[in-house]
Order: structure tokens, then C-alpha cells, then sequence
């Protein structure tokens, strides 16, 4: 069985660095990502053992290079996030959940 993961084009998103916050622990928990539209959005930052099943949520499995976050992966959260983080060498997993009027280049498909 093989698994085939998205790839993310080099201009879909842009990691912009840890939330700026007084307190470091909220810096550490949550990361913005510019998307190609150029807003801002903030995702919760998790360990692969750690990110719930949120069901209307967009997940991204990331890796750190450097003090930069690289997003290999984008899909649904829960168990397919999980196996492509693994698959492709995340470190993280990075959440945001999704209203369910939006729609645009970080809405589940």
C-alpha cells in the first residue's frame, strides 16, 4: 500500500511566525500562517500524540527548520493528519478550526 501525500505549493502558505504575546507559553502554543490571499490566520500548534480529531478543523503537519516552520502536508484533521505528519516527517501539527460558512484555499475539501 502506497501513501500519496498533497504536496503544498511553494506560494499557498507562509509560515508568519509564533502569535506575539506578552506570555511565552501562548507564543509557543499558536503560530500564524499567511495564506496566498495575504490574511493572517492563527492555527493552535500541537505534537503528532497530541492534536485532537477536531472535525471541522484544517490541518497542517509541519516541520521546523531553523526558527521557520515548513508545512508539508494540508488536509482534514484527526487520523489522516496523523499519518501523513508521520509520513512525511512532521514534527507538528498545526490546527485551525474552520466556520463552516468559509471557504477558500484553507477550507477542508
Amino acid at each position: 500500500m502506497m501513501i500519496t501525500l498533497p504536496t503544498l505549493s511553494g506560494d499557498s502558505l507562509r509560515d508568519d511566525g509564533p502569535l506575539t504575546v506578552a506570555d511565552s507559553v501562548l507564543a509557543r502554543r499558536f503560530r500564524l500562517w499567511r495564506g496566498p490571499d495575504g490574511r493572517r490566520q492563527v492555527f493552535s500548534v500541537y505534537s503528532l500524540a497530541d492534536a485532537p480529531d477536531y472535525p471541522d478543523a484544517i490541518a497542517l503537519a509541519v516541520r521546523r527548520v531553523g526558527g521557520r516552520c515548513v508545512a508539508l502536508w494540508s488536509g482534514p484533521a484527526g487520523t489522516k493528519a496523523r499519518v501523513a505528519a508521520l509520513a512525511a516527517g512532521a514534527q507538528e501539527i498545526h490546527l485551525r478550526i474552520v466556520p463552516e460558512t468559509e471557504s477558500g484555499p484553507l477550507a477542508p475539501e
